[in-house]
């Protein structure tokens, strides 16, 4: 609060930034951007301004960021981008008429000014068509005058049941995601150094909506990981480490305390408790099955039927998992697996999800759970081992 505040201090002219989205009307982008503001008090002007004369007012030094934006390669010289304020779930939509078309050959439609514009032109795909609305991209794409298209799933969902075009005219495959924040300007970053830090601790609180997995993206995880990490979660390692901590309970004062110390350790970079449980068998045994996976899987943890964590495969922040969703909702619902919300992991540049499932005894009693960090990208575009 104190930075925040010496920020206030120094800001005597608002910031100018630049958005292309509408500013006369709610929107919850520039909700999120006005609130992160507000927190931080910092005063800002927005200008609704297209893309590429957003980009070339902070070339010429006349603007002090604009959103939503994705850090492309031409920019990085001028500024730099926040931490994720929102994500887009890229997918590819082909015509059902293009499917025998040869990749080479076909053709791809876009929408003028737009982050898959600039995303085609870094790499050098053929436009046949520039349009000026998705409205508009979608149209052209009924019609067949493009073949492929690139777009956020939840936008391309979105036109297509107003043009009532229907789910057997396309083939979708996922292709990324792509995170989008405010761009600073260099000049802003060279007045306030502090700012994108405070900027980005803002981030979190003023959030209005998690990123959620679709339903068929929930679907897809559960076909390639639910049998593998059932299989895990009966393992003689899993189930052995479990049944033990289970005999040893502990009173929350205690637990409080053992978190504390564990989160103090990881923030300090010096995570004693927590190597101490990575030494364990059955935490070496987590750590080749996650190895084995080649990168699909982040983190693993086992906890007891207290949330307190058995075995691990990496270092976590907690020690104790039972406050938080991917645990207790393994007690509070039927289903027998639970899949948190997209987070991005900042030092990684990756994005993940906690896919969670219950560890279950000889007896079917539900004695502890199994969590596992799940690096989504590599998991919807089908890039899968088995251990």
């Amino acid at each position: 609060m104190l930075a925040s505040f010496l920020l206030s201090l120094t800001v005597a002219q608002p910031l100018q930034i630049g958005t292309n989205l509408p500013i006369n009307v709610p929107h919850n982008a520039i909700s999120h951007v006005e609130c992160i503001f507000k927190q931080i008090n910092v005063p800002f002007k927005l200008h609704k301004l297209p893309w590429l004369r957003a980009k070339r007012e902070v070339q010429l030094n006349r603007l002090d960021g604009y959103f939503t934006a994705n850090l492309l390669s031409q920019m990085q010289e001028y500024g730099e981008l926040s931490a994720p304020m929102y994500l887009e779930n890229w997918y590819w939509f082909t015509h059902a008429d293009s499917a025998t078309i040869a990749e080479e050959d076909l053709r791809y439609g876009v929408v003028r000014g737009s982050h898959q514009a600039d995303w085609y032109q870094l790499s050098n795909k053929n436009i046949e068509v520039e349009v000026n609305t998705t409205h508009e991209l979608l149209k052209v794409f009924k019609k067949q005058r493009v073949d492929r298209i690139l777009l956020d799933l939840e936008e391309f969902e979105y036109n297509a049941v107003q043009l009532q075009i229907k789910p057997d005219e396309y083939a979708q495959a996922f292709y990324r995601y792509v995170p989008l924040g405010l761009f600073a300007a260099n000049k802003t970053l060279k007045e306030f150094p502090e700012f994108l830090n405070i900027f980005n601790s803002h981030i979190s609180s003023c959030s209005q909506n998690p990123f959620i997995l679709s339903k068929i993206e929930k679907l897809t995880l559960v076909k390639v990981l639910l049998e593998k990490i059932q299989h895990l979660a009966s393992s003689e390692q899993v189930q052995q480490a479990v049944i033990k901590s289970n005999r040893e309970p502990i009173d929350i004062k205690q637990l409080e305390q053992i978190d504390q110390q564990w989160a103090k350790q990881v923030i300090d970079n010096k995570p004693i408790l927590a190597e101490r449980f990575l030494k364990l068998e059955g935490s070496q045994f987590l750590q080749v099955w996650q190895k084995q996976m080649q990168g699909l899987i982040t983190e693993i943890i086992v906890t007891d039927k207290q949330g307190k964590n058995v075995i691990i495969s990496e270092v976590t922040t907690d020690y104790w998992q039972g406050d938080e969703a991917k645990f207790l909702n393994m007690y509070l619902q039927d289903d027998d697996y639970y899949i948190d919300t997209v987070e991005f992991d900042e030092s990684t540049k990756h994005f993940q999800v906690q896919f969670s499932v219950p560890i279950l005894d000889d007896e079917n009693q539900h004695i502890g759970v199994l969590i596992l960090g799940i690096d989504i990208e590599k998991a919807l575009s089908n890039k899968v081992s088995s251990p």
